[in-house]
């Protein structure tokens, strides 16, 4: 797997969408996001450093994926009672990654996610009640290609959210899934640490 670089500061841009599909039709939409003048990806060379939590939810473990099979990368994740986060850094088996969201492998990625959110619920383990969200949001000056949703496990109704991007010749894909009363709580809070995360990385 490549050098891993990061871009710095993150904010983000909440959307809503009304459809009248099914969400799980929605979720493969195939969005083709236009930029607004400034939101170019930064390529200024920084190291993301992985901390022992990220808005409190602590870290549980890592996979090295990447030995066994070649372009998955590293997972990270991140875990406590109501909150799932995974964070993955991988290329995809792809020699050029160009950064942002316009090259085909991340849109290739992104939509191959989405495609299995709704195969996890044609096997029965949800039932998508919303999208959410299917565009883009601006990260400082690193577009991110985003999807939200709430779904329902048969037990309580969960929001989840997918970012994708790519940056430095790598893919960098962000799962994360929460109780829906505690969403605007945990997103707001991971959006915060995890903006002082890679904005306080070391520049090469």
């Amino acid at each position: 797997m490549k050098y891993l670089i990061v871009v710095a500061i993150l904010g983000a841009l909440v959307f809503s969408a009304g459809c009248t599909t099914t969400p799980g039709e929605q979720a493969y939409s195939n969005p083709h996001p236009v930029l607004e003048k400034g939101a170019v990806a930064d390529n200024t060379l920084k190291q993301l450093v992985f901390p022992k939590d990220i808005a409190g939810i602590p870290f549980r473990s890592i996979e090295i994926y990447e030995a066994n099979h070649p372009g998955y990368g590293v997972g990270y994740l991140y875990e406590d009672e109501d909150t799932k986060l995974d964070i993955s850094v991988f290329d995809g088996g792809y020699d050029e990654i160009a950064d942002g969201i316009f090259s085909e492998g991340v849109h290739h990625f992104y939509e191959e996610t989405k495609q299995n959110i709704v195969a996890m619920e044609s096997k029965g383990y949800y039932t998508i009640k919303q999208i959410v969200t299917d565009d883009w949001i601006q990260v400082g000056s690193q577009p991110f290609l985003y999807f939200s949703f709430t779904y329902h496990n048969g037990h309580e109704e969960k929001s989840s959210y997918l970012m994708m991007t790519g940056y430095d010749g790598n893919f960098l894909k962000v799962r994360l899934t929460t109780d829906n009363e505690l969403d605007t709580q945990v997103f707001d809070a991971f959006m915060a640490d995890f903006a002082s995360l890679i904005s306080s990385t070391m520049t090469s």
